[in-house]
C-alpha cells in the first residue's frame, strides 16, 4: 500500500513539474520572464484534466507492476506515455487522446526518449535514497534528518528531469 501511494504521489508530483516547466520554457521561448511560482500558476487552468490523465497512466503502471513478468510492460508504456505533462499542458489534449499523442510523439523515437528521460528519471530517483543510504552509514545523524536531506535531493533532481523530457517533447514535435 505504501508502494502504491508512493508511487502515485511521485507520478503526480512529477507531471505537474513537467508540465510548470514546459509552461516556463514556452514562455522564455517568447521572450518574457517567468518564475516558478508564475509557471504553476500558468499550469492551473489546466491541472484537473492533467491530474486525471496521469491518473489514467499511473493506474494500469501500478497493476503491470505489481507483477514481476510484466515490469517490461510497464517500462514501455512509462516510456511511450512520458511525454503525456506537455502534452496536456500545451497541446490541450486529455486522457486517453493525451496518451495516444504521447505515444505517438515516441514512436520510432523510443530508444532515444528511453535514454534522455529514463536515465534522468533513475538519476533523479535513485540520488536521494542512495545519498540517504551512504549518510546512515557513514554519519549518526537522526535518520528523521537523513530523511529530509534525500526528501530535499529528490526535490532539487526533480525539474531537472522535467527540463529534459520537456525538451524530447520540443524535439519529438519539431521532427
Amino acid at each position: 500500500l505504501a508502494l502504491v501511494i508512493g508511487a502515485v504521489l511521485t507520478f503526480l508530483g512529477l507531471g505537474l513539474v513537467q508540465a510548470a516547466t514546459a509552461c516556463a520554457l514556452v514562455e522564455l521561448d517568447a521572450g518574457r520572464e517567468v518564475g516558478p511560482a508564475d509557471a504553476y500558476r500558468l499550469v492551473l487552468p489546466r491541472l484537473r484534466p492533467l491530474l486525471r490523465t496521469i491518473a489514467i497512466f499511473v493506474i494500469p503502471w501500478i497493476v503491470l507492476t505489481a507483477t514481476a513478468f510484466l515490469i517490461p510492460v510497464a517500462l514501455w508504456l512509462a516510456v511511450r506515455w512520458c511525454l503525456l505533462a506537455p502534452v496536456v499542458e500545451l497541446e490541450g489534449s486529455v486522457g486517453i487522446a493525451a496518451l495516444r499523442r504521447s505515444g505517438s510523439l515516441v514512436h520510432r523515437r523510443w530508444i532515444r526518449v528511453a535514454s534522455l528521460v529514463g536515465v534522468s528519471a533513475a538519476i533523479a530517483l535513485i540520488a536521494g535514497p542512495l545519498l540517504g543510504v551512504a549518510l546512515i552509514f557513514l554519519t549518526d545523524a537522526p535518520l528523521a534528518l537523513l530523511n529530509l536531506v534525500a526528501g530535499v535531493v529528490y526535490a532539487l533532481t526533480l525539474p531537472y528531469v522535467a527540463i529534459v523530457t520537456a525538451y524530447v517533447y520540443f524535439d519529438a514535435r519539431t521532427r
